[in-house]
């Protein structure tokens, strides 16, 4: 009878360290994805991650009181509607046309945090070093922040003393 006891403890404090390690995100238990956790004062705590192999980063949303029906808005590039984010997105604003539209989602190619995004006419790329978002079709732009300059060659980067230049050229 203890061992039965004991046992049925061991299982209700694993159980609530495995809820406890879900909700402030220490690993990821896709089923617990629809379990809701009560916080103080009737809020709820609910973990929203994308499952997809070269997403950058999951997005956690705090939702409003339970009894709210107000949307939580995302920015998040999705595999169904793929779409420029961030520096990508600002350079994009700039350049106009020429560097089309998005085909999938911004991601990481490397340990450096090195990205790449494919668009239908070229690839938009960021440097984590040098904190630059660019976009390549054998001509180069990226968004530095004196503004977009543009370049030609094999550099990944803009060359010394590229000088900004007019936006959606």
């Amino acid at each position: 009878m203890s061992r039965a006891v004991n046992l049925i403890s061991l299982v209700v404090v694993l159980g609530v360290l495995v809820l406890l390690g879900q909700a402030f995100g220490l690993y990821d238990v896709p089923v617990l994805h629809h379990l809701r956790v009560l916080l103080p004062l009737g809020q709820t705590l609910q973990v929203a991650v994308e499952a997809t192999p070269d997403a950058p980063t999951p997005t956690v949303a705090a939702r409003p009181l339970a009894s709210s029906r107000a949307p939580v808005a995302t920015n998040a590039c999705t595999t169904a509607a793929p779409r420029f984010v961030h520096g990508t997105a600002a350079l994009k604003a700039g350049i106009g046309a020429a560097m089309g539209e998005p085909v999938d989602c911004e991601r990481v190619v490397d340990a450096a945090g090195n990205t790449e995004q494919r668009t239908t006419t070229g690839l938009a790329y960021y440097r984590a070093h040098s904190n630059i978002a660019a976009f390549t079709c054998w001509d180069h732009w990226a968004l530095m922040p004196e503004g977009i300059v543009h370049w030609t060659g094999d550099d990944l980067e803009p060359p010394p003393g590229s000088e900004p230049t007019r936006s959606n050229e």
